[in-house]
């Protein structure tokens, strides 16, 4: 009997501090814990020619050159909380920034892979950023680009197991400067293998890591 008062009495103690722990997030006082997501294994689609910026181009059937980022930029960043899209008939050159996203409030530059013009934007992506990390290869795309130049624009990126060989790499080259960077946040920023980063780790470098990331990560040569 005095072994059940004991086992009736700590579910009496744990079931009360759930209750304060519910009653604290009800009225904003906890945050839940998000949860810890490693890298996926990035899968690029056929047909999709990668930049050294980290973003995509497929071929149309009208032939525009649709945009937007590969799986390596989007899961560094996690889930993107707002993007500026690019004006429709703006010219942009290689390297240019035509998109701003934003995570936590810091903003990361999006560049354009090729020479052209801003045929249109996914306006859809201004009320459903999300899709941008959730589905980066389908209704996460970004801009249509009429390029100046078809041959020169496809022929400076990655396709095929080439582009697929370089992600690969990328993601090495990445943990590898993600234990270079000083950041205190960084601590628990790959798993225990040291060679898989977590989602959203961007928001764990200081300012000046997330401006060494621009560099390294979203600049064309």
């Amino acid at each position: 009997m005095t072994a059940l008062l004991v086992i009736f009495a700590v579910l009496a103690f744990v079931a009360a501090d759930l209750l304060k722990l519910w009653i604290k997030r009800r009225r904003g006082f906890a945050q839940a814990p998000a949860p810890v997501r490693s890298f996926h294994a990035i899968r690029l689609p056929n047909g999709l020619f990668v930049g050294n910026n980290h973003s995509w181009a497929r071929l149309t059937e009208t032939g525009e050159l649709r945009l937007g980022l590969d799986e390596l930029l989007t899961q560094t960043v996690g889930d993107i909380d707002s993007i500026v899209l690019p004006r429709v008939g703006r010219e942009v050159r290689r390297g240019e920034t035509i998109a701003t996203i934003s995570r936590l409030g810091h903003d990361i530059p999006v560049t354009s892979p090729v020479d052209g013009t801003i045929v249109s934007a996914n306006d859809s992506l201004t009320s459903r950023p999300f899709d941008i990390a959730s589905d980066p290869y389908g209704n996460g795309w970004i801009a249509n680009v009429w390029p100046t130049d078809h041959t020169e624009a496809l022929g400076g990126l990655r396709v095929g197991e080439r582009a697929s060989a370089w992600l690969k790499n990328e993601v090495q080259r990445l943990s590898d400067f993600l234990s270079m960077q000083a950041s205190p946040g960084l601590v628990g920023a790959t798993l225990s293998d040291g060679a898989t980063p977590i989602v959203g780790v961007l928001s764990a470098l200081d300012d000046q890591g997330r401006a060494n990331f621009v560099v390294e990560f979203l600049t064309i040569d």
